[in-house]
């Protein structure tokens, strides 16, 4: 498993794009005014804007690293979260906001050869997209498959994004499932998975999401051998949580890890 980057770095970015692309995420493109922040796939930061009048809350960065440093981030609407709604009804392109981090232990280890099966629902998609978009880039791991869990077709995040990256990348494979009505079968990831899988343990496995999604998906995949100390898993909550937890002497403050 690799590090995760220093944390603490503060850096100033621009809204360069907004972009709704579900009925309750948006994806917000932005731009470093001074020197980027360093980080690792599946990482994220704090936001925060430049008045310090919305509460800092934790966003995870959707996009491996790029030439241009742009990154992106998905956020998920909470109802009654200042934060989140500040964001979908207040921001607007050509806003700065400050970024902090980076955080997390959420990252890959670019050596590996292993398969990779990436588990995600709703905006826990930022950091897995970010760790297989790293993947493809590095051409290490055999195969990469990602099962997106949504409740409705139009839930389905970066439906286009992931066809062409199936059409470049034969070791690719993305899945889609859906828990609500739609032109499939109900069918949720952890019923679904022994029908893909006869065992993985072999498998690197990353799942991200809300807790009891986290939870059942890493039941399951236990279930069909994935060993414990491969299991990699990134929980997102909705409530409002502190930003803060206390750690070991000598050691920094860290945030939790929660959206609102």
């Amino acid at each position: 498993m690799a590090e995760a980057t220093a944390i603490g770095t503060e850096a100033p970015y621009r809204v360069v794009a907004i972009e709704k692309v579900t009925s309750t995420i948006v994806e917000l493109w932005l731009w470093p005014l001074g020197a980027p922040l360093d980080y690792l796939p599946g990482e994220y930061v704090l936001i925060e804007d430049q008045s310090g009048e919305i509460l800092p809350r934790s966003y995870s960065i959707a996009n491996a690293p790029r030439s241009d440093q742009l990154i992106s981030m998905l956020v998920t609407r909470v109802p009654g979260g200042r934060t989140s709604n500040w964001i979908h009804d207040g921001l607007k392109v050509g806003d700065e906001l400050i970024l902090s981090g980076t955080y997390g232990s959420f990252v890959d280890d670019p050596a590996s050869t292993a398969p990779g099966l990436f588990l995600a629902a709703g905006s826990g998609l930022a950091p897995i997209r970010a760790l297989i978009d790293a993947g493809l880039a590095a051409g290490v791991r055999r195969s990469l498959t990602l099962i997106f869990s949504a409740r409705t077709l139009g839930d389905v995040i970066d439906r286009e994004r992931f066809a062409g990256w199936e059409s470049r990348h034969p070791q690719f494979r993305f899945i889609r499932t859906l828990t609500r009505a739609g032109p499939s079968p109900r069918r949720r990831i952890p019923a679904l998975l022994p029908t893909l899988y006869d065992e993985l343990g072999d498998h690197d496995v990353f799942i991200a999401g809300a807790p009891a999604f986290v939870l059942a998906c890493a039941a399951a995949v236990e279930a069909l051998g994935a060993s414990r100390a491969r299991i990699h898993t990134e929980v997102f909550f909705a409530e409002p949580l502190p930003l803060v937890v206390c750690t070991a002497d000598g050691e920094p403050p860290r945030p939790l890890r929660g959206e609102v």
